[in-house]
């Protein structure tokens, strides 16, 4: 990901939606009980962002 942005070959908002998509990976595998360094090391999520998003399902409420 970082060559496909250091070189230009996607645009800003193609950047922003493969982020996210890969964010939501890695929702699914921490909802299916994976580490979260398992989740960093497969989706190549930083260990810090991963830890962040598990931190925002926590706060979630029940069923949501």
């Amino acid at each position: 990901m970082e060559g496909v942005e250091r070189y230009g070959w996607l645009d800003k908002r193609d950047s922003k939606l493969i982020l996210e998509n890969t964010k939501q990976i890695a929702r699914r595998l921490l909802l299916r009980g994976r580490p979260i360094e398992t989740v960093a090391e497969d989706t190549e999520l930083p260990l810090d962002t991963v830890i962040e998003i598990a931190n925002q399902m926590q706060e979630l409420p029940a069923g949501v």
